[in-house]
């Protein structure tokens, strides 16, 4: 772990699980950290300045996730992911949010339509990055929120960790995809259209999940082209012309 003391200053804003994740997700999409490499858990605690709880829940989320592999009193390894493994990530995620964004399609209740407008106006406003990803979370925050059960909110928050840091990776040049994208799914809400609702949030997130293994890809982190998608220029032309022929 002599890269972490290197890369990674203490945690100071927030000494939690998710953070510790976090951390550990960028190191690890750098290729500081890599396939096989030891993950001593004492060291992670001090060098980010945790105790050892938040690091080993960290660790256990991350297990979950696919990107850390604990064998039984063996100890714990970055693991040998692929891009399968972010690609049903971002899906699994995408279908539980369409679930909401459908029901509250369905629902046309104007308070919640209403709540949704200056989200998606920040998401249009946005000049950067970290303005953009506050307003898009917040957007379907307020989805989930609205439409969610107990039960469907639980499984969401498992997907706190690796696919905010994997989205991130390449957002800067996904903004403008996604503004177009959370506006057209804005658009089937307001005109109660649940099937495309559905349809525009599940296409989001797989496009997103594309983004994650490109970049990914040409870091060297993942392998070459598997053929598991197409490309993603490809995919989102398809979508967003199929949307303007709605309009």
């Amino acid at each position: 772990m002599s890269e972490l003391a290197s890369a990674s200053p203490k945690l100071v804003r927030s000494k939690t699980s998710d953070a510790v994740a976090e951390r550990l997700l960028e190191m690890i999409f750098a290729g500081t950290m890599q396939p096989g490499d030891r993950i001593d858990l004492d060291a992670v605690a001090e060098q980010l300045g945790v105790s050892r709880a938040p690091v080993r829940e960290a660790l256990l989320s991350l297990e979950r996730d696919g990107v850390i592999e604990m064998p039984y009193h063996r100890g714990t390894f970055v693991a040998q992911f692929d891009a399968g493994t972010l690609r049903e990530a971002f899906e699994l995620y995408g279908l539980l949010n369409a679930v909401t964004s459908a029901r509250v399609a369905r629902r046309g209740d104007p308070a919640v339509i209403a709540a949704l407008e200056r989200p998606a106006a920040d998401v249009a406003s946005a000049t950067g990055t970290e303005e953009f990803e506050q307003a898009a979370r917040e957007f379907r925050r307020v989805l989930n929120v609205a439409a969610g059960g107990p039960h469907l909110r639980g499984l969401l928050r498992t997907f706190g960790g690796l696919l905010p840091v994997a989205a991130r990776l390449s957002m800067d040049r996904s903004v403008e995809q996604e503004r177009v994208l959370i506006a057209t799914e804005l658009e089937a809400i307001r005109a109660g259209d649940a099937e495309r609702a559905s349809a525009i949030t599940l296409e989001h997130l797989r496009l997103l999940g594309e983004h994650a293994v490109e970049t990914l890809r040409r870091r060297g982190v993942l392998p070459p082209d598997d053929g598991g998608a197409e490309p993603v220029d490809r995919v989102i032309g398809v979508r967003l012309e199929s949307q303007g022929d709605r309009r």
